[in-house]
């Protein structure tokens, strides 16, 4: 017969071998996540937990931050007016925590003024982050027009890593096919609307174009057909139409029209007097202007010295947007000029976002001739 001390050994035996197995899940998930001897997180979630963070910060501090592209060494550099500045460390102190992650902030040389902010798992760095106060953020936009034409131009323009816009003439054999590839690329797509240009014009202005004299229901008629061929339109800039922007009547049905499909309009200035901006403004439309044409001449030397230029008007008014279009000339000076573009801390964006600054309301074009 079996003793009572027996039976208490036995019994501690039995427990355990069983205790051990009933006790490994205790630890919650998030919590084996934080803890030092986590897996290595995967190039694929560090890119999420980046794309997390950036959001946020984008989030809390809207247009007073640039979260600038990450570098090839995992650092991303961002951008922040005085007040958004102190409002980029707890979103992204906040949202390290919901990935059980451990932000940890250096101050720089000059305290309160630059940032580095590495968000760690247990030990092991996950992304780097650089925060500069800095008193402004200048921002610019670049159209790309007369698309619609060649596939194969549009490619090599998307290929560029950076967010120009581009604006698709309508009813052409390509219009469609080309709105819906640079849809697919993430970028901006424009109906580049044909207006009537002055007499004695060497070039027509297109299919259908918006003219002088036409009835309001005959202006919304052209202007539906031209949007129909250009689907995922988010604006519209007029492509020629020296005669048609001079007419207030005229200019405003077109914004009356451009506003019930929710666009936004960049006065292309093909004219110093033209009214289109003031018209835009007047119905309520988000509108802008082009400051500079980028390739009159298609030579290379010449599409740098306007970029230049463009640069400068940025820098001074605080936004610009400037016109090229698809010549060999513009790809490769674009090529070559936009990372200079982005050190010198200004973002390019898409034209969208140009008409929604609260700083193009004080700005209007010159009346001169370009």
């Amino acid at each position: 017969m079996t003793t009572t001390p027996t039976r208490c050994r036995l019994l501690l035996v039995v427990l355990s071998l069983l205790l051990p197995a009933s006790c490994q899940h205790t630890t919650p998930p998030r919590q084996r996540e934080g803890s030092h001897a986590a897996a290595r997180l995967s190039e694929a979630d560090r890119g999420r937990i980046t794309s997390r963070i950036r959001a946020a910060i984008e989030q809390a501090g809207g247009l007073g931050v640039w979260v600038k592209p990450t570098t090839r060494n995992g650092s991303t550099e961002v951008l922040a007016v005085p007040q958004a500045f102190q409002l980029v460390w707890p979103a992204l102190e906040r949202e390290a925590q919901r990935e059980g992650l451990t932000a940890v902030r250096h101050d720089g040389p000059s305290p309160g003024r630059t940032w580095q902010i590495d968000i760690l798992q247990g030990r092991k760095l996950v992304c780097r982050w650089r925060i500069r106060e800095v008193s402004h953020i200048w921002r610019a936009a670049i159209i790309i027009d007369d698309l619609g034409q060649d596939v194969h131009l549009a490619k090599q323009l998307l290929e560029l890593p950076y967010p120009l816009t581009f604006s698709v003439l309508p009813r052409l054999e390509y219009s469609r096919a080309v709105a819906e590839q640079i849809h697919r690329a993430h970028r901006e797509v424009m109906l580049h609307l044909p207006m009537q240009p002055r007499p004695g014009s060497a070039v027509p202005p297109g299919q259908d174009a918006v003219e002088v004299g036409m009835t309001p229901d005959e202006v919304a008629q052209v202007i539906q057909d031209a949007l129909a061929s250009v689907p995922f339109a988010a604006g519209a800039n007029n492509h020629m139409g020296s005669r048609a922007t001079a007419d207030p009547r005229l200019m405003s049905e077109v914004m009356t029209v451009l506003a019930q499909q929710h666009l936004y309009f960049i006065d292309s200035r093909t004219a110093p007097d033209s009214v289109a901006l003031d018209e835009a403004r007047r119905a309520g439309l988000p509108a802008f202007y082009r400051s500079v044409f980028l390739d009159d001449e298609q030579t290379v030397p010449y599409v740098l010295g306007q970029l230049q230029r463009f640069r400068r008007i940025v820098e001074e008014q605080g936004t610009a947007v400037a016109i090229g279009h698809p010549h060999s000339a513009t790809i490769q000076a674009l090529r070559a000029f936009l990372p200079q573009l982005e050190q010198s801390d200004i973002e390019l964006v898409p034209a969208s976002r140009v008409v929604s600054l609260p700083e193009i309301a004080r700005l209007s074009p010159i009346r001169t001739r370009r």
